[in-house]
């Protein structure tokens, strides 16, 4: 049997529910539009007075509106808003809020992952401008994690056909771990290699400005370094391999590191016109 409200009650209630739909939406910053949705939902629910059929909202109701915007932005969809409103209880809230709070720490180190790979192509690109290509200097590195893939078949891997299926695993891995970022890359060649004039490759790898986690990522050895950008004005990167090891033995530096080579931009026009930019670098002591 309904319960039949007294006038006394009705009052009580006008007095407590005494914001229109409009004055509530506006001390919202909200729409009618949504307020209805809500109500609709079951999950804000004005009183409607019972002898003229009007919405009316109770100041302490902004709060809830906040709580469910909160909410939302949090990425909870109206059913779990409801839920835990309708089964409202402490664990209830607390489950649904930590699981939303975890959701955002992921999109946000995806996030970061993103920003830190512009930084990091950026950083890499206004070299470019303060060095002559071809040309190896000493530098200090900003701190840097790589993640590596060996190539399966070293002895015949010199150019970036040679190693198109390591590529591919390369970005596998890169599909089913959130933590693998696939710009900048490239691939790497052993010094001892080098030294020797075999330029083959042996990792294909991937840079970023996120610290290493000593697991999937690993540091660099250090962050002083015999860098030398290379670009089309001068294929003959071999020459640029051997002006590499040029400086560091006339400086005598110790080579700590494979040899980096990182593609940043690698455009075909037509199949014809050629342009990429490289940016190599070696760990030193």
């Amino acid at each position: 049997m309904s319960h039949v409200h007294t006038t006394d009650e009705i009052n009580a209630r006008r007095a407590e529910y005494s914001l229109s739909v409009g004055q509530f939406a506006k001390l919202c910053v909200t729409t009618r539009d949504t307020l209805r949705h809500y109500y609709e939902q079951g999950i804000l629910t004005p009183w409607v007075d019972p002898d003229n059929g009007y919405h009316y909202y109770s100041a302490s109701q902004i709060s809830s509106f906040y709580f469910i915007t909160t909410m939302r932005q949090a990425g909870c969809s109206l059913a779990e808003i409801g839920n835990v409103i309708h089964n409202l209880s402490k664990d209830g809230i607390v489950r649904l809020v930590n699981s939303k709070i975890l959701d955002m720490q992921r999109e946000l180190y995806r996030i970061n992952q993103k920003i830190a790979a512009l930084h990091l192509g950026m950083w890499i690109l206004g070299r470019f401008e303060s060095n002559k290509p071809g040309s190896p200097f000493l530098s200090t590195l900003p701190e840097m994690s790589v993640i590596s893939t060996p190539i399966a078949r070293k002895e015949h891997s010199y150019h970036a056909a040679d190693i198109a299926d390591d590529i591919s695993v390369h970005l596998s891995r890169a599909a089913s771990d959130e933590r693998f970022v696939t710009f900048p890359s490239g691939v790497t060649i052993a010094y001892d290699d080098l030294l020797h004039g075999r330029y083959v490759y042996n990792n294909v790898i991937s840079l970023s400005l996120l610290p290493a986690d000593g697991e999937l990522s690993k540091p660099l050895p250090c962050c002083r370094a015999v860098l030398c950008s290379h670009d089309h004005n001068e294929p003959d990167i071999d020459r640029t391999y051997r002006r590499i090891v040029s400086y560091i033995k006339r400086n005598r530096l110790i080579a700590c590191s494979d040899l980096y080579s990182v593609s940043l931009i690698n455009l075909y026009d037509n199949a014809t016109d050629h342009q990429y930019y490289k940016y190599l670098f070696i760990c030193v002591e």
